[in-house]
């Protein structure tokens, strides 16, 4: 079965944009892939999006996460009507949540973004922040 079959569960969210996540689903991936979207609850429209990426060997890091690449684009584009969305697919292209690690975590509080970050799960809307979160699946490797 290849990831052009596979029909991806839409997000519980009202969009006004034309918006797909299939380009970044696939499913060799999709265990360790985190896909992110900045969306304006004013507007109702997906401002921004995209997924966690590997970095190289000589990178100090194993991976920039999706919330970090979220992050990073809110404080270039302040509006105070933005949410980050993050999520994973399955291989059958259903919706899991994803919750932010330790690292992630500490970034949202640093800028005040620690409100603003959720994931989805029944499809619904739930905080991405949690209380004693887990360590990224890197720093649990080293």
């Amino acid at each position: 079965m290849s990831s052009n079959n596979i029909i991806l569960d839409d997000i519980p969210l009202f969009i006004k944009n034309d918006c797909s996540f299939n380009n970044l689903f696939t499913q060799k991936s999709c265990n360790v892939s985190v896909i992110w979207c900045v969306y304006d609850i004013k507007r109702k429209i997906i401002v921004a999006k995209g997924s966690s990426r590997p970095c190289g060997f000589n990178h100090t890091k194993s991976s920039i996460h999706a919330e970090e690449q979220a992050i990073q684009y809110c404080r270039g584009n302040a509006k105070r009507n933005h949410r980050i969305f993050i999520w994973r697919y399955s291989k059958e292209g259903s919706i899991k949540p994803k919750y932010c690690c330790t690292l992630c975590t500490m970034i949202a509080n640093k800028y005040n973004l620690q409100t603003k970050i959720f994931t989805f799960q029944n499809n619904g809307i739930c905080p991405a922040i949690i209380d004693d979160p887990p360590l990224s699946l890197a720093n649990l490797m080293k």
